[in-house]
């Protein structure tokens, strides 16, 4: 089941960026990936050459998009997954890093 969700468009840097504003402390993309993976909305899945690629969860899925992205030389492109406004309020309400 698809649902609409509207601003999917903020990337785990953007997401500690704002984090890290919030709590006046320093957060990380890798410890937004990590939270994201501890709330259920992704898994971290190797790759055959051996590299991690994020996965979207069912529950991930109400909250975000993966998107093929190509960066801007050209020479490579992959999924990536952006999120919605509303993950922010999910981190802010319960931050992991603070019962880690």
């Amino acid at each position: 089941m698809s649902q609409n969700i509207a601003n999917v468009d903020l990337t785990p840097t953007e997401i500690a960026l704002r984090l890290s504003e919030s709590f006046n402390s320093k957060v990380s993309n890798r410890q937004v990936n990590q939270f994201l993976e501890q709330l259920g909305l992704q898994k971290k899945l190797k790759t055959r050459k051996g590299k991690s690629q994020w996965k979207l969860t069912e529950e991930g899925q109400k909250y975000g998009r993966v998107y093929l992205v190509t960066n801007t030389n050209g020479n490579w492109s992959g999924n990536q997954i952006k999120w919605s406004e509303e993950v922010l309020n999910l981190l802010q309400k319960e931050p992991p890093w603070l019962t880690a």
